[in-house]
């Protein structure tokens, strides 16, 4: 299998950050905007259900932007796949030729308002993206991270 993408490492850097831009812009809109308008395009956390749909990532992130901001530092993407080839594509929905998928690393940094105080955690992520190569939209992200930490500052 190449390590050659068809999708040129300056956009597959450029549609990753302005993923994370997206987010840490509070904008549901936005964040949704990356997604491919298609009936499988996902958004899940770990081992959690998937969020399937544009508009339901969408209602997701607007939910989440209520009490929580993040900002996304530390940012690594890697534009091949790993350890020869090794990337998960086993993941729903299924790659496929008119698909790319890359792995990113991030430091996100959740600030929480409890409304008598701001909570700030910071919790190193891993993240899959598989981006749709003809219209440069996300068609899945797969984030991975420790959401207990995130929750636990959520109960404060």
């Amino acid at each position: 299998m190449s390590t050659k993408t068809a999708v040129p490492v300056a956009d597959i850097l450029r549609i990753v950050q302005e993923y994370y831009d997206s987010v840490d812009s509070r904008d549901a809109a936005r964040v949704a905007d990356n997604y491919l308008v298609a009936p499988d395009t996902t958004l899940q956390f770990n081992a959690d259900d998937p969020i399937v749909t544009v508009e339901a990532i969408k209602a997701f992130t607007a939910q989440l932007f209520q009490s929580v901001s993040v900002k996304h530092t530390m940012i690594e993407v890697w534009n091949t796949p790993l350890m020869g080839d090794i990337v998960p594509v086993d993941l729903a929905p299924a790659r496929s030729a008119s698909t790319v998928t890359v792995v990113s690393t991030a430091l996100p940094t959740f600030s929480i308002d409890s409304r008598s105080e701001m909570t700030r955690v910071a919790v190193p992520a891993t993240s899959i993206f598989t981006i749709d190569i003809a219209s440069e939209k996300l068609v899945s992200v797969h984030n991975m991270f420790d959401l207990a930490k995130v929750y636990a500052a959520l109960g404060n």
